[in-house]
């Protein structure tokens, strides 16, 4: 069985919620476009580009996804900040678990199974984000973003 692009990207954000959190918060991941409005901080997954390559050494084909991940929103108080910093930190320890691969739901046994062949890789830049105040002392505008590239077989697993 394949996966096609928007099933992919809706496992990668699943599989995001399921391994972020922190002892005093849930960030909420939510796929854009999505009507969520919430007050505070969010995690959106925005799908860039999706597009086919063949893996030169076996010709074999694979499906690519360029991501982006924002962690997004307004701190309007210590607790806003603290959550936002800590949803940050939580995003960039998962990323970098190493062999990092797509994993979808077993329907059986209702616990994540990782697809093989499959893999994530994340792609950072200081100018993605901040962390500013520009109207006010009184709330701060957050966003984090990152660029991530999931890699899935092209025609099944």
């Amino acid at each position: 069985m394949g996966l096609n692009s928007y099933d992919a990207l809706n496992a990668f954000a699943q599989q995001l919620e399921r391994n972020i959190g922190g002892e005093n918060f849930h960030t909420k991941v939510v796929i854009t476009p999505s009507s969520v409005n919430e007050k505070g901080v969010v995690i959106k997954v925005s799908l860039l580009k999706t597009y086919v390559q063949a893996d030169p050494p076996a010709a074999k084909f694979s499906r690519t996804l360029r991501v982006r991940i924002s962690v997004a929103g307004t701190a309007e108080s210590m607790t806003g900040l603290k959550q936002a910093l800590e949803a940050i930190e939580a995003v960039d320890r998962y990323l970098i678990s190493p062999g990092l691969r797509l994993e979808i739901m077993d329907g059986t046994s209702l616990l994540p199974m990782g697809i093989p062949n499959s893999r994530i890789i994340q792609t950072v830049s200081q100018e993605d984000s901040f962390i500013d105040s520009p109207d006010s002392t009184s709330v701060q505008d957050v966003q984090d973003d990152r660029i991530i590239t999931i890699t899935i077989p092209q025609g099944g697993y």
